[in-house]
């Protein structure tokens, strides 16, 4: 029967533990490398955007159909369009169609109402794509026709305009602010912007500011939150201007930027 040196048996396990940290050292530059790799790869693929895309109503036939105008949508994309119950974002909904983006941004698009949903006083639609992209807004099922236009505008050569006023929302500082981006906007009206509580399109909204449109068209213009509604999860925004012109949306009250 043999014994074992107690000494060698120390030495070999005190090689052997050797051998593991220069392992550990030989290969840990090696693997915090692949990683450094790997997370640039994800992020030069991810494409993230700080657009938040959203929709409107255009026009609704009872029982019939909803069109919507999309603005910032992504290009490129196939979003699964569905109708649901008010007060459900559209979440399980009913699928209505699906939409390719094209070219993205702003376009108008038509579904048909489902019949499980007909007689329904209002109705949620939502709009959304692979990657994190969506979209919703609620509608009454009501006959509208297509949208009506403002009064037509005089034009500096003398021609007439019957664009349609719209904004989206840019950027927003909870409980601070809230950024939009104007599209369409009639020259020199005094437009009074209101927030309120989401549903409500911001009729009846605490007053926040009043704007010039100046030359119109396009401009960016940022708003403070009321006080009274600071900690709503969502909340809407409208700007209304002497002459029947009004916009209206609505935003997520959380930090975008």
């Amino acid at each position: 029967m043999s014994s074992r040196n107690p000494l060698q048996a120390i030495s070999t396990i005190s090689q052997s533990v050797a051998a593991r940290r220069y392992i550990v050292r030989l290969f840990a530059p090696l693997f915090l490398a692949l990683v450094i790799i790997a997370a640039t790869v994800g992020s030069s693929t991810a494409a993230p955007t700080t657009q938040i895309p959203t929709i409107m109503i255009v026009a609704v036939e009872r029982d019939e159909t909803v069109t919507v105008r999309t603005n910032n949508f992504p290009a490129n994309r196939t979003f699964t369009a569905r109708i649901g119950p008010m007060g459900t974002r559209g979440v399980n909904g009913t699928v209505v169609a699906t939409t390719n983006s094209g070219a993205g941004g702003t376009f108008d698009v038509t579904y048909e109402i489902p019949d499980a949903l007909h007689g329904a006083r209002q109705l949620s639609i939502r709009l959304e794509a692979p990657g994190g992209y969506y979209a919703f807004n609620w509608f009454y099922n009501t006959n509208t026709g297509a949208a009506t236009p403002p009064p037509a505008t005089p034009t500096p050569d003398g021609t007439r305009t019957s664009t349609i006023p719209t904004f989206n929302i840019v950027s927003v500082q909870r409980d601070q602010s809230v950024t939009i981006r104007t599209a369409n906007f009639p020259a020199n009206r005094a437009f009074t912007a209101r927030i309120g509580p989401m549903g409500t399109r911001g009729i009846n909204g605490t007053v926040v500011g009043t704007t010039n449109s100046g030359a119109g068209g396009t401009f960016d213009v940022t708003y403070e939150i009321p006080s009274n509604l600071r900690g709503a999860r969502q909340l809407s925004i409208r700007l209304e201007a002497p002459g029947g012109y009004y916009a209206y949306n609505w935003f997520y009250n959380n930090t975008t930027q």
